[in-house]
């Protein structure tokens, strides 16, 4: 089994990588999400044989979303954000590091059978003192 991720930082976050500020694109309703990253630099982190191995990997990626946005907020734990009814994504994805190589079918963009688009608030970043005029969040 191949896990292709950032790795773990000294602060200990996980499963981020930063990507290039003009990989991502939003339209300007907010109803189209793009990702389109190349050769981003990850780590193949492998159960058996254990270890890790530098890696890359490729995305294209495309969000959107329709019918109206709904409202979801909770206290506990703190969460506040504004999603479309409906989403769907599709993309393709690739990856490759020494002696392993995979790609998705470029000809047949994957689809999704769940996807979510919107804003969201959550945890530290959802202070009640602050007030979020794009997610609705206190």
């Amino acid at each position: 089994m191949h896990d292709f991720t950032g790795g773990i930082t000294p602060a200990g976050l996980f499963w981020t990588v930063r990507l290039a500020d003009d990989a991502v694109t939003v339209s300007p309703r907010g109803n189209i999400l793009g990702v389109d990253a190349h050769d981003v630099a990850v780590v193949d982190q492998r159960a058996v044989p254990a270890g890790e191995t530098p890696a890359t990997v490729s995305l294209q990626m495309t969000w959107k979303g329709g019918g109206g946005r709904r409202r979801l907020a909770a206290g506990a734990p703190a969460f506040a954000g504004r999603f479309f009814r409906h989403a769907r994504a599709r993309g393709t994805f690739s990856g490759t590091e020494d002696g392993f190589t995979f790609a998705s079918d470029a000809l047949k963009r994957a689809r999704s059978t769940f996807a979510e688009l919107g804003t969201e608030r959550n945890g530290r970043f959802l202070a009640a003192a602050i007030q979020c005029p794009r997610c609705g969040g206190p």
